[in-house]
């Protein structure tokens, strides 16, 4: 082949490329974040304040090196993952995406991972557990990873109702509602959860319920990631701090919160009121919402 004729083939290759771009603005988005994050995704890891790093040093702290994930809404796999840190040191995991955009580009550059399974599907509190024994996932797994969005408390109870036991959990809470009030929203199958507000998923008191009442104890705050460990892993001499101290120490009071959460300005009155008065605002702010939650205020 003449250099002129490679030359009409390149153009020609570049022609086909930017007609499929152009035929479908949404695969052409999808295409090029996939490969926009391929690169950064190899320089390094994007959780939103930190958890992996937090994580990582938590599993060495339990002398755990080569472990097995479950990540439950695990994104496109790089935007606010706390979990592909682990996964390029070679860990093993399942990860489950049901948005047909980010499962796209989650598969697209988790190829390289031949220990990591992909499923896209709708996780509810009918179907994690099926999920987890159709993909054989060890009963004592490592790490559980947990960020729907949604009905993330009722999940949480089901894996620990079937007797899953991961030894740390980093489960996502709804960050805006303090101690001592007890919210969670309610599974219902036909709410699609694609309006963008303050309701969705649990309060840390809600979360720290069911965690401590199946074993575990409540690490830490990082920020709107709730971090708890298996009790039987843990030094019995060990102090642990109440639910109020863990929340203000790990989102209240961090320096960072407003430029980190600034879309929970509209709210953050929360944290300067009485029990009381807050379940009073919430339950108006939450008004279209009636029926479709449990909220108490929780006594010691």
């Amino acid at each position: 082949m003449t250099i002129k004729n490679i030359g009409r083939a390149i153009k020609n290759i570049g022609r086909a490329i930017r007609l499929l771009f152009n035929s479908n603005n949404r695969i052409s988005k999808i295409l090029l974040d996939a490969f926009a994050l391929s690169k950064k995704s190899k320089k390094n890891e994007k959780s939103y304040s930190g958890e992996f790093f937090y994580l990582d040093k938590i599993m060495n702290k339990l002398n755990i090196n080569n472990g097995y994930i479950v990540d439950v809404a695990a994104g496109d796999g790089y935007r606010q993952s706390c979990t592909l840190g682990f996964f390029k040191k070679n860990w093993e995991g399942l990860c489950i995406e049901m948005n047909p955009a980010r499962f796209s580009i989650l598969s697209f550059l988790y190829q390289e991972f031949s220990k990591v399974n992909l499923l896209k599907i709708k996780v509810t509190p009918l179907n994690i557990h099926l999920i987890l024994e159709a993909n054989n996932i060890p009963k004592n797994f490592d790490l559980l990873n947990l960020d729907i969005d949604s009905y993330d408390l009722e999940i949480m109870s089901k894996i620990l109702k079937e007797n899953f036991r991961p030894k740390v959990v980093s489960m996502e809470i709804n960050e805006k509602i303090p101690p001592p009030i007890f919210f969670n929203t309610k599974y219902d199958e036909n709410d699609d959860w694609t309006v963008e507000d303050n309701f969705y998923g649990c309060s840390i008191t809600a979360a720290a319920d069911v965690l401590s009442r199946n074993g575990y104890i409540i690490e830490s705050l990082q920020y709107n990631n709730l971090i708890c460990l298996r009790k039987d892993l843990t030094n019995e001499s060990t102090e642990y701090k109440n639910i109020k101290t863990i929340y203000n120490e790990g989102y209240k009071n961090k320096s960072d919160r407003t430029n980190l959460f600034p879309w929970n300005k509209n709210v953050d009155c929360l944290l300067n009121m009485e029990a009381s008065e807050a379940m009073n605002f919430l339950d108006k702010h939450f008004y279209n919402y009636r029926g479709k939650y449990n909220m108490y205020i929780k006594k010691d």
